[in-house]
C-alpha cells in the first residue's frame, strides 16, 4: 500500500522493494537469531511488510529533515562521492547501463551526505562510556569474549579424482608417508608431492567446524609436532601434522576494551537517533493510500 509522508508520495514499489530485502535478510538468520527478534517462520513475509513500512517512513522523515535543515554540502565532497559511484559501476558506460546519469547520482550523493551530516549532529551528544562501565560490561558478558580451541595444521593430500582411482591415491599417500618416516621434512614433501602444494601445506589456525569432519577428528586428536598416518576424507587421502595449538580461553579485557567501547557508544548514538526520529514521527502527517500502479 502506498503512503504519503508529509504530503510526499511514497510509491508501493519502494515499500515492496524494502519488504523483499527484509524478507531475504530474515531468511538468512539462524533459528536463534529469529527467536531473539521474535520472528515466527510462518510470518516472515508479513513481518517484513510491516517493518518495511516503518523503515521507509523513517528514511523519508530523515531525508525531509536533512533537506529542510542545514546548508547544502560542499561541491568537492559531492563530486568525490559521484566519482566513487562512477568507479563502482566501471565508468560512465557502466553507469549508463545501470540506468543512471551523473546528474541523478550527484543529487542522490548530495542528499545522502546531508542525511549523514544530520545523523552526526543528532548523535554527537552521545557520552563515551567510562572505564568502569566498560569493565562492568566485560564482567557481565565474558562468555562473548570466549575463544574456541584452535590448531595450526599442515597437510599433504592425494586427490581421488578423474583419472586417479582410490587405490592409486592411497598408494601415493602411503609412499609419501614412508618418506616422512624415513626422515624427510614434512614441508618439503608437501611442496614437492602434495596435490595441494605451497607454503609447506600450512593451513594456518582454525577452529572446529571449519574443516571437514574427518580432517578435524584427526588434527584435534594429535599433539603439537605429531604427524598422522594416512586417512581418508571426501577429497582424498591426507597426512596431517599439527604445528601449534591454542586452547579455548577468555580474551583479556585489555584486548577487547576498544571493541566494547565502540559497541556501547554506538548503542547510545542509536538511542539518540531513535528519539529524534520519534519526534519527527510525532509531528508528521502519514496517510495510507490505496495501492496504485507504479
Amino acid at each position: 500500500m502506498a503512503l504519503k509522508v508529509n504530503g510526499e508520495l511514497v510509491r508501493n514499489s519502494l515499500l515492496a522493494q524494502e519488504a523483499e530485502a527484509l524478507r531475504q535478510r530474515f531468511e538468512r538468520l539462524s533459528d536463534e537469531q529469529r527467536r531473539q527478534y521474535g520472528l515466527a517462520p510462518e510470518s516472515l513475509r508479513s513481518t517484513a511488510v510491516e517493518w518495511a513500512r516503518e523503515n521507509v517512513i523513517e528514511q523519508v522523515l530523515l531525508r525531509q529533515a536533512a533537506l529542510k535543515t542545514g546548508k547544502p554540502v560542499g561541491k568537492e565532497a559531492v563530486e568525490k562521492g559521484v566519482a566513487e559511484v562512477v568507479k563502482r559501476h566501471g565508468g560512465p558506460a557502466g553507469l549508463a547501463e545501470a540506468g543512471l546519469d551523473e546528474d541523478r547520482v550527484r543529487a542522490e550523493v548530495g542528499t545522502r551526505l546531508r542525511i549523514d551530516r544530520l545523523i552526526s549532529r543528532m548523535t554527537a551528544r552521545a557520552r563515551p562510556p567510562r572505564n568502569k562501565e566498560l569493565a562492568a560490561f566485560y564482567r557481565r558478558h565474558k562468555d562473548r569474549f570466549r575463544t574456541e580451541e584452535t590448531v595450526r595444521a599442515a597437510h599433504i593430500v592425494k586427490h581421488v579424482e578423474k583419472g586417479v582411482t582410490e587405490a592409486e591415491a592411497r598408494e601415493a599417500a602411503e609412499a609419501l608417508h614412508a618418506r616422512l618416516q624415513a626422515g624427510e621434512r614434512f614441508e618439503q614433501v608437501a611442496d614437492e608431492s602434495s596435490d595441494c602444494p605451497g607454503n609447506g601445506g600450512d593451513l594456518g589456525f582454525f577452529s572446529r567446524g571449519k574443516m571437514v569432519r574427518e580432517f578435524e577428528e584427526v588434527v584435534f586428536g594429535i599433539s603439537v609436532g605429531e604427524t598422522s598416518g594416512v586417512f581418508r576424507t571426501v577429497f582424498g587421502f591426507h597426512i596431517a601434522k599439527v604445528l601449534d595449538r591454542r586452547p579455548a580461553e577468555t580474551r583479556p579485557f585489555r584486548e577487547v576494551r576498544g571493541q566494547i567501547r565502540k559497541e556501547l557508544l554506538d548503542q547510545r548514538r542509536t538511542k539518540l537517533l531513535e528519539r529524534y526520529v520519534d519526534r519527527l514521527r510525532e509531528a508528521a502527517v502519514i496517510e495510507d493510500l490505496a495501492p496504485a500502479d507504479d
